[in-house]
């Protein structure tokens, strides 16, 4: 089998059971259950946005009512039961049965052309949306006839004040309900394929305006294993960022109504919003900006987005990066037999050491170090103790970062001592030992002695920016290394030198491929930051511990770049949309509040940053757009 890493599970395996063997349920506990138990998923317009590969269309697919089917049908796997119960906390399962008629409608085909139509707006959104009502209709009655039932046994539950509508879309059975959007469709869709568009006059206005469904459909029901099943609908729009703005804005101002009983989701990426939105995009400016129409909508944002917690983000992050490669495992054979079915078996996380003549290199920098500050050797026994009772607890006490250790904090020892006599004297603070000071002591052997510092299941998963797709890529390389040692008789296992090696090669060929709009001024912008974040992290003492990879604007100047700097918005927006930045408003420091433009994980990898988040460099708008103008 191919490398399944390579490519997307909803663009590649285009078999349900296929599809269901690598679908992890966490993203529905991360993004969906909240909403599920507050009653806010299928009663109003809900609007799920997120960077491309974030994992909106396979959430689309998995709420099919077929999709949903075919898990039912293979309940007894042990691999499905997650799944079933995710999906019934989330309320599109009831004791093993489905409870929802969902539907998915691409909207990347022909929709945007009906804005280049010469009609007046209000008509060419009013054939968009007929046209859409008619292709949901038609999805919904595919997904119950591809679970055996005939249309002719399917019914609608009308509203009970829509005796003149429901004439209008075919009746309440399934097979008048396929004749009359089948009727709508064809009408439509001439229009939309005729070289020139046809005058408003030879429109058949009684074939469309009188057509909406939508207001008229309560329920289905369908026969279910000898009983009446009564389903929800649920039409999923997905893609819709490939709209016009204008389409899309009038698309949800006309699913947003309060009276339409059917569940409407809508999919798009953060590039489809506008860049004062992408910058605004916390729950708290939105609802200042008035940007957050909460009693009308529902917003799922599937890479930061809210306010949650970062760290419980990136935990949850790694649970389901690790639960999805272990499934993608599973489906390749090399692996399978040999019983290699979890991804982070593959992965050795124990650090080699540097090679000797480097290592003397590293002992005579600090020897330098000590002798260039006149720190007396007593001083140095005291600050090894210190490194090594901390290196004692350590999964990583290799004498290559205990050295490193050392020679930072002699540095820091220095600088906080009198300068008038060294001997003897105690440092203004005293010295510690922390994860940050290691952290930052690996930095330097990774530039400085070439050290590896990219490996292990964890690393993979942070650096992919809470991205599946870019993790998926990310894993692709580590897979296909592995594959090819166990073809040519080696063991699966890759070193972490190897790791490293592996994961920075492709970091740099994703950001060297990337093509999106703004997509030069975006790597100009992120290298600028990255090299000045990387010039502070190399300092000898480690101020940073392990150093910087953010900007960090002041809150109030930042909030004026949608108005006062339009161009570097463009760019923060795009940077944003494809996973260049993070943005972290309203960052609390030294009594400041601050937004943070954080590199993706993709960057910081490629130019050798911590991955660790918090550590940022105070800086000013001017800063960037100085960084903009720079080649």
């Amino acid at each position: 089998m191919a490398n399944l890493f390579e490519k997307r599970a909803t663009e590649f395996l285009r078999d349900d059971e296929a599809f269901l063997a690598v679908v992890t349920p966490e993203p529905l506990a991360t993004f969906l259950s909240d909403s599920a138990r507050k009653g806010c998923l299928y009663d109003r317009l809900v609007m799920v946005i997120g960077t491309p590969g974030s994992g909106k269309t396979t959430l689309a697919r998995l709420f099919q009512f077929k999709t949903l089917g075919t898990l039912l049908r293979n309940s007894d796997s042990a691999n499905h039961r997650p799944l079933i119960n995710q999906l019934t906390e989330c309320g599109a399962l009831k004791r093993n049965s489905p409870t929802l008629l969902g539907a998915r409608i691409p909207l990347e085909t022909e929709y945007r052309d009906f804005w280049e139509f010469p009609y007046e707006d209000g008509i060419k959104t009013r054939l968009v949306i007929t046209f859409l009502q008619a292709r949901t209709v038609l999805a919904w009655i595919r997904n119950i006839e591809s679970s055996g039932v005939p249309r002719s046994q399917v019914k609608i539950i009308p509203r009970a004040d829509s005796n003149a509508a429901l004439e209008a879309i075919g009746g309440i059975t399934g097979v008048g309900l396929v004749e009359r959007a089948r009727e709508v469709e064809r009408a439509i869709y001439h229009i939309s394929a005729a070289l020139v568009p046809p005058s408003i006059q030879e429109i058949d206005r009684e074939a469309v305006d009188a057509y909406r469904p939508f207001d008229v459909v309560e329920a289905f029901t369908i026969p279910y294993h000898e009983k009446e099943l009564q389903l929800r609908p649920l039409i999923v729009f997905d893609d819709a960022h490939r709209l016009h703005p204008d389409q899309l804005e009038a698309l949800r101002d006309w699913l947003v109504g309060r009276e339409l009983k059917v569940g409407r989701w809508v999919l798009a990426r953060l590039d489809a919003l506008s860049s004062q939105t992408v910058l605004y995009y916390s729950e708290a400016r939105q609802s200042r900006a008035g940007m957050n129409r909460s009693r009308e909508t529902t917003e799922i944002w599937m890479q930061g987005g809210t306010q949650r917690n970062r760290r419980q983000a990136r935990l949850s992050f790694r649970s389901m990066a690790s639960d999805m490669a272990n499934r993608y495992l599973r489906q390749m054979d090399v692996f399978r037999r040999r019983n290699l079915n979890r991804l982070g078996d593959i992965l050795s996380t124990e650090i080699r050491p540097i090679p000797e003549g480097r290592r003397r290199q590293l002992v005579q920098d600090v020897n330098r170090v000590q002798q260039t500050h006149h720190i007396p050797q007593s001083r140095r026994y005291e600050i090894e103790r210190m490194v090594d009772n901390y290196l004692t607890n350590s999964d990583d006490n290799s004498e290559d970062l205990r050295l490193a250790i050392l020679a930072v904090l002699f540095e820091r020892y220095a600088k906080r001592i009198p300068q008038i006599n060294l001997f003897g004297d105690e440092p203004s603070r005293p010295l510690k030992v922390d994860a940050g000071v290691a952290d930052g002591a690996r930095i330097h052997l990774l530039h400085k002695y070439k050290r590896a510092y990219y490996f292990g299941l964890d690393t993979l998963c942070d650096a992919s920016s809470e991205n599946a797709e870019q993790f998926l890529r990310l894993v692709a390389r580590i897979v296909s290394h592995s594959e090819t040692q166990l073809i040519n008789g080696k063991g699966p296992t890759l070193t972490s030198d190897v790791q490293h090696k592996l994961l920075r090669e492709r970091a740099n060929e994703i950001v060297n491929d990337w093509d999106f709009p703004e997509c030069l001024r975006v790597r100009r912008l992120a290298y600028g930051i990255a090299d000045q974040c990387l010039e502070k992290s190399l300092q000898s003492s480690a101020p940073l511990n392990g150093g910087a990879n953010a900007f960090g604007i002041p809150q109030e100047e930042y909030e004026e770049i949608p108005r006062a700097h339009p161009g570097l918005a463009q760019v923060l927006r795009f940077g944003v949309a494809y996973n260049a930045f993070t943005l972290v408003p309203e960052h609390s420091t030294k009594n400041r509040k601050w937004c943070l433009i954080e590199l993706g994980g993709i960057v910081i990898m490629q130019r050798g940053l911590t991955l660790k988040r918090g550590g940022f460099l105070e800086r000013r708008v001017a800063d960037l757009e100085k960084l903009l103008e720079e080649d």
